[in-house]
């Protein structure tokens, strides 16, 4: 068992006997930041709804709950969890389990949860902590784009949005195609919903590349 977990992380000690504080204290603690901070306007209230939104969502329970266990145990389960965020929509796709509603309101909360993530980085950069590694900053910002791709494919094909009748793969190729602005005109939205949503896919590519500037610009200071 020892070599699997290896593979994970190298548990020693010192990491091991690191107790990070409670995930819901913590998120508390930075709206207490955001309350008293010297912003104004819509800013502030960007910012508040942003930090106190995180309550809603299971990222913080998994990060309290195996934070108990030590500061890397949380960072592997934030991890499996990011992971498994990318393969659900994935799974509901391959066995055609978009037909089931409750998987698809599952998807759209999750996703929802990832979209929020992904403002609060950039919107929240300056209260929430350094990463601990820019390689794993990336690796998992690349994870919450194929989500946010597989996701949106989830939609497309449960509800019908697009000019034809799509197959998983189809759906997954238009989702792409959407969230790299390569638009090629093969496959197009049908009626005004679907062009919302496509829209709105659109507009969480550009917060990812917002988030991958930053990154690097933070990366080159």
């Amino acid at each position: 068992m020892k070599p699997i977990l290896k593979l994970f992380a190298n548990f020693n000690k010192e990491n091991a006997s690191e107790q990070p504080p409670g995930a819901y204290q913590q998120q508390v603690h930075y709206c207490k930041q955001v309350w008293q901070g010297q912003t104004y306007g819509l800013e502030r209230l960007v910012r508040l709804f942003l930090c106190a939104v995180q309550f809603a969502f299971p990222l913080l329970l998994v990060r309290d709950i195996f934070g108990r266990a030590g500061l890397i145990p949380r960072r592997l389960a934030v991890e499996a969890y990011t992971t498994f965020k990318f393969i659900l929509p994935l799974c509901i796709l391959s066995f055609g389990f978009y037909r089931y509603p409750a998987l698809v309101i599952l998807t759209i909360y999750l996703l929802s949860e990832t979209i929020l993530h992904i403002l609060s980085l950039i919107f929240l950069a300056d209260v929430y902590p350094a990463a601990p590694s820019y390689r794993r900053s990336i690796l998992l910002l690349f994870l919450h784009y194929l989500e946010v791709v597989f996701d949106f494919a989830v939609i497309y094909i449960a509800f019908g949005l697009l000019s034809e009748p799509l197959t998983p793969l189809s759906a997954v190729y238009f989702s792409l195609v959407a969230n790299t602005t390569v638009g090629f005109g093969d496959i197009h939205a049908h009626g005004p919903i679907g062009q919302a949503v496509v829209i709105s896919q659109l507009i969480i590519c550009v917060l990812f590349v917002i988030l991958f500037i930053n990154y690097f610009s933070q990366r080159e200071k």
